[in-house]
C-alpha cells in the first residue's frame, strides 16, 4: 500500500509540475520558445491593461508545426484566435493590433493544427507586430538635444537634465529614420525635479518648430499639442485619467499614430483618443523633458527601451474581432486596420423593432434618404419567432437604391446566415453558411463596405467576404422569413460609421 501511495503522490506531483510548466509568464518584447508534440497545448499568461493595444505572433521554428494561437480571459472565454494569417505564404499565427477589453490576466495558448508538431517562438509587442526600431541606448547612440543640453547615455538609458524656467528640451536620433504610421513605446524608469515637471514624446517631427507633443505632468495629467511655424496649438489641454498616478516617477508612455488618428497610453492603458490633420508627413520621434516656470528649476528624466512597431499584416482580414458598443467597435476596426482612422459616426439608432408574418423580407428604413458608400454598419439584435421549427431571422440592408435593390445581411435562429445582393425578386449568390454557433442571449452583426469589398462578421467572427458593385445607398433593419411565420426582431445600437 505504501508503494502504491508513493506512486500516486509522484503522479500528482508530476501533474502539478506539468501544469506549472505549461502556464508560464509572457512579457512584452521577450521572445519565449516551446515544443509541441501532436495534440499538445502550451499556455502562457500575461497581464494587460484596459484598452491596451497588443500584437502576439507565433512562428514555427522546426518540424511541420502549423501553430494555432488563442487568447482567453481569466474566465476562459475565447476572445481572439488565429491560424495561418498569411496562408499559403506563411503558416504563422498572428493576432495584430488587439484591443484588451479590461485590466486583468489573460492567457495565450499555442497548439498545433491537426497532428502537426515541432518547436515555436512566441513574442508579444505593444501596438503592431513588426518591431521596426528598438533603441537600447548604448554608448554609441547618436541622440542630440535641440538646444545643446547635455545628453547622457549609458547603462541602457538616456538621461536628460534640463535647467532653467519653462525650458523644453527635445532629443532626437540624428541618424534615425522618419516614421508616419506606427506605435511608439518608451519607459521612464526614474525622474527627479521640482513640482511642475513634464515629460513626453514628439512624433512626426519635421524640425525644431514642427511636431506633435504628447506630455505628462507631475499632477497626473496628459496633454497633446501641435507646434508649427505659426506657433503652438493645444489640441487637448491638461486632462486627468484614473489610470495616471499623480506624482509617480516610474511609468511608460505609448502613442499610436495612424494617419490622422492618435491613441494615448499610460502604463499600457488607453487614456485618450484624438484626431488631427495638421502634420501628415513622416517625421522623427523625439523624447522630451520640460521644467516648470519657477526660476532655478531643474528636471532630470531617464528614458529606456524606446521601441517602434509597425503593421506586419497589411492586407490581412482578422478572423475574429472584439465586440462591444459602437465606440468600442470603431476603435477595434481602426486598430485592426479594417477602416481608416478618419471618418464620422453618421447615425446611431438606440432601438428599433420590426415584425413580419409572411414569407420574404420586411425592411424598416433608417436614416431617411441619406446614402452611404464606404461604411461600417453594426447592430445588436434579439428575436422572437412564433414557430421555432420554422426558420426566421433578422438582418441589415445596405446600399439600397430601389425598394427591391439592396444588399441583405441576415442571421436566423438555426445559425444559417448570408450576405447577398437582391435585384428585383432574385438574390444573387453571395456569402452563405449554416450551423453557426449563436451567442446565448443576443447576436451582433457587422458589415464593412470598403469600395467593392464587403466583410461580414457575426458575433465578432468573420463569416465571409464578398465583392460587390460599389454604389451608395440607404440602410435599414430587416426581418427575414423563409416561410409564413410571425417573426419579431428587436435591434439595439444600430450604427453606421462612414469615410470618403
Amino acid at each position: 500500500m505504501d508503494a502504491l501511495r508513493n506512486l500516486v503522490v509522484l503522479a500528482l506531483l508530476a501533474l502539478v509540475f506539468g501544469i506549472a510548466q505549461a502556464q508560464e509568464d509572457l512579457s512584452l518584447f521577450t521572445p519565449v520558445t516551446g515544443t509541441l508534440d501532436s495534440g499538445d497545448t502550451d499556455t502562457w499568461t500575461f497581464q494587460a491593461a484596459d484598452g491596451a493595444m497588443l500584437s502576439i505572433h507565433v512562428r514555427a521554428t522546426s518540424g511541420d508545426l502549423d501553430p494555432v494561437l488563442t487568447i482567453r480571459d481569466n474566465s476562459n472565454n475565447v476572445l481572439f484566435s488565429n491560424d495561418d494569417f498569411d496562408y499559403p505564404d506563411s503558416a504563422d499565427a498572428l493576432l495584430e493590433g488587439l484591443t484588451i477589453p479590461g485590466t486583468g490576466t489573460y492567457r495565450a495558448t499555442v497548439s498545433g493544427f491537426g497532428e502537426t508538431s515541432g518547436e515555436y517562438e512566441l513574442i508579444m509587442l505593444p501596438g503592431f507586430a513588426d518591431l521596426a526600431y528598438q533603441e537600447s541606448f548604448e554608448d554609441t547612440a547618436s541622440w542630440q538635444s535641440s538646444d545643446g543640453t547635455e545628453v547622457i547615455i549609458g547603462n541602457n538609458r538616456l538621461a536628460l537634465i534640463v535647467s532653467g524656467a519653462q525650458q523644453r528640451t527635445i532629443v532626437t536620433d540624428e541618424d534615425g529614420d522618419t516614421w508616419d504610421d506606427f506605435y511608439v513605446h518608451v519607459d521612464v524608469p526614474e525622474l527627479t525635479g521640482a513640482q511642475g515637471w513634464q515629460v513626453g514624446l514628439t512624433v512626426r517631427q519635421q524640425d525644431e518648430q514642427n511636431y506633435y507633443l504628447y506630455s505628462l505632468n507631475d499632477r497626473g495629467q496628459w496633454r497633446f499639442l501641435v507646434v508649427t511655424d505659426d506657433g503652438e496649438r493645444v489640441i487637448r489641454d491638461w486632462s486627468e485619467h484614473p489610470a495616471i498616478i499623480p506624482g509617480s516617477i516610474t511609468f511608460s508612455l505609448g502613442l499610436l499614430v495612424n494617419e490622422t488618428g492618435f491613441d494615448f497610453f499610460y502604463n499600457g492603458q488607453l487614456v485618450g483618443r484624438l484626431t488631427d490633420d495638421t502634420l501628415t508627413d513622416a517625421g522623427e520621434v523625439g523624447l522630451v523633458a520640460e521644467t516648470p516656470s519657477a526660476l532655478g528649476s531643474e528636471v532630470t528624466a531617464q528614458f529606456r527601451n524606446l521601441t517602434l512597431t509597425t503593421p506586419l499584416a497589411t492586407d490581412y482580414r482578422p478572423q475574429q474581432l472584439l465586440t462591444g458598443n459602437s465606440s468600442v467597435m470603431i476603435q477595434e476596426l481602426q486598430r485592426r486596420q479594417l477602416i481608416p482612422p478618419s471618418g464620422q459616426m453618421d447615425l446611431v439608432v438606440p432601438e428599433s423593432f420590426v415584425t413580419f408574418n409572411r414569407p420574404g423580407v420586411n425592411v424598416l428604413p433608417l436614416g431617411g434618404s441619406e446614402t452611404y458608400g464606404n461604411f461600417a454598419l453594426g447592430t445588436t439584435l434579439t428575436w422572437e419567432i412564433g414557430d421555432p421549427n420554422l426558420p426566421g431571422g433578422c438582418g441589415l440592408t445596405m446600399r439600397t437604391t430601389e425598394p427591391n435593390d439592396y444588399l441583405l445581411a441576415y442571421l436566423d435562429q438555426t445559425g444559417t446566415y448570408g450576405l447577398s445582393q437582391r435585384t428585383g425578386d432574385d438574390f444573387e449568390p453571395g456569402i452563405f453558411g449554416e450551423d453557426l454557433a449563436l451567442a446565448p442571449d443576443r447576436q451582433r452583426l457587422l458589415v464593412i463596405a470598403n469600395g467593392a469589398e464587403l466583410l461580414y462578421y457575426i458575433n465578432g467572427q468573420l463569416v465571409g467576404t464578398l465583392d460587390s458593385t460599389e454604389v451608395a445607398g440607404t440602410i435599414g433593419n430587416a426581418v427575414v422569413n423563409f416561410e409564413a411565420n410571425i417573426t419579431s426582431c428587436q435591434f439595439t445600437d444600430t450604427w453606421i460609421w462612414t469615410w470618403e
